[in-house]
């Protein structure tokens, strides 16, 4: 382990205007994907687009327009001009303790190498705290698989920047938040491995990035301190349905499935939205994102309870009169909730990651689905259940029925180490016998 007794630096870093850069998830000359899974939120834009088209939640441009790469040269200048803590040669950033405090765990501040940056297989590194975080590699930055770049305690991915001078690799499975840009050479790349995630930026004007079976989206922007955000979404049954539905309240417009409402820079408190339900159609649900806020079907009001830097999405689901499917929500809650862990679930709907306050919404045809998840090291699965009391392994799915299942984790409890009564006799004696060598030598 690498052991640097230094306190958190006293310069505070800042975020660079990114311009145009900010809508885009990719920024490519050459943009390469392999596979048909991966699954972009945001814009893309390149001049040599993929052979395999992936699904892009945004606007396409081509080629990029040459402000794009203007603003992202800028704000690139704008990150290398600050001051950063030296971190020594080619450094695994898993494994450097920072001032002495836990391998891997960083403060907001700016980070730089003499070498290659990496982090090792299966390695985490934990952003901890509100502020910005700038990690400059002078060479390749690495991140191996299954790795993990996680965000605690009003850290933000839109807050993060990675500028190597050399090319950039994420691993297979690997988890990644931040801003990426390509190295300062022409032709240096932003390569994503098999099923990896970056909640960020692959920002490469005049280079290539390569996906395969990836999921990148442009983070949300970092909520001013002290204030946090309320979303309201709209799912229906049938899918893609043209219905508009009303809102009044805090949150007031009109969605269509799959919009939504948002109303950022608020402040703690409580808030409400209300449907006006359309004829010929129910509110089947409604599912928050966070325990502390609910939603009552009686009057169609989404009561939303909001923390200082909070983010709380509440989905109202309706269904058609005579709809022939049903749907069924997955929804995670986990304790801590600001790890930024992403827990892995299989079964019959597919395969997904969901981080706390997370959710999947699917709809299908009546009949009997089963959902498990894989509990990551250091976790334990508390409760696994569904609010119409089938369980997650057979949830039973009637027509035009709404089904909730909630899967509730928390941290492991560090074993304590308990003495028998033998034990604590030993430890008893070598106490006594460690007094015994020091009371000789000082007489």
């Amino acid at each position: 382990m690498v052991l640097l007794l230094l306190s958190v630096p006293a310069l505070t870093q800042t975020a660079p205007n990114l311009g145009q850069t900010s809508s885009f998830a990719i920024v490519s000359d050459t943009f390469t994907n392999t596979t048909p899974g991966t699954v972009v939120e945001g814009d893309v834009c390149f001049t040599t687009g993929p052979v395999v088209a992936p699904t892009v939640n945004g606007s396409q441009q081509t080629p990029c327009p040459a402000q794009v790469g203007l603003d992202q040269d800028s704000a690139r200048s704008e990150l290398d001009a600050q001051s950063c803590t030296p971190l020594g040669a080619a450094v695994a950033l898993d494994t450097v303790s920072v001032g002495g405090g836990p391998p891997g765990e960083f403060p907001p501040g700016c980070y730089s190498s003499t070498g290659a940056m990496s982090i090792t297989t299966g390695g985490t590194v934990t952003l901890t705290g509100d502020g910005v975080y700038i990690f400059r590699p002078d060479g390749a930055l690495n991140s191996g698989a299954n790795s993990r770049v996680m965000t605690a305690n009003g850290a933000c991915s839109d807050s993060v920047f990675w500028t190597p001078s050399g090319g950039t690799t994420i691993g297979a499975n690997a988890a990644f938040v931040g801003t990426v840009f390509r190295g300062t050479a022409a032709g240096l790349s932003i390569t994503l491995g098999d099923s990896a995630s970056l909640e960020g930026r692959a920002l490469a004007y005049g280079s290539t990035v390569t996906t395969d079976n990836n999921v990148i989206a442009v983070p949300q922007a970092c909520a001013e301190p002290g204030t946090g955000s309320i979303i309201v979404e709209k799912r229906t049954n049938p899918q893609g349905s043209p219905q508009s539905f009303s809102f009044t309240g805090d949150a007031l417009g009109v969605l269509t499935d799959g919009e939504q409402i948002v109303l950022d820079n608020l402040a703690a408190g409580n808030y409400s939205s209300t449907e006006s339900v359309p004829a010929g159609w129910q509110l089947t649900n409604i599912v928050c994102s966070d325990a502390d806020s609910t939603g009552d079907l009686g009057t169609a009001t989404a009561n939303f309870v909001l923390d200082a830097g909070e983010t709380v999405t509440c989905v109202f689901l309706n269904t058609q009169d005579g709809a022939t499917d049903g749907t069924i929500t997955i929804l995670k809650q986990a304790t801590p909730s600001d790890t930024g862990e992403s827990f892995d679930f299989s079964g019959d709907l597919g395969n997904f990651g969901l981080m706390h306050g997370e959710f999947v919404v699917e709809t299908r045809p009546p009949g009997t689905y089963a959902v498990s998840e894989t509990v990551p090291a250091g976790w334990r699965l508390d409760s696994a259940s569904c609010d119409d009391g089938s369980l997650p392994s057979a949830i039973s799915l009637e027509a035009g029925e709404s089904v909730t299942c909630t899967f509730s984790n928390s941290r492991a409890a560090l074993g304590v180490p308990i003495l028998s009564q033998g034990g604590i006799a030993l430890f008893v004696l070598m106490l006594m016998m460690v007094a015994a060598v020091a009371l000789r030598r000082s007489t």
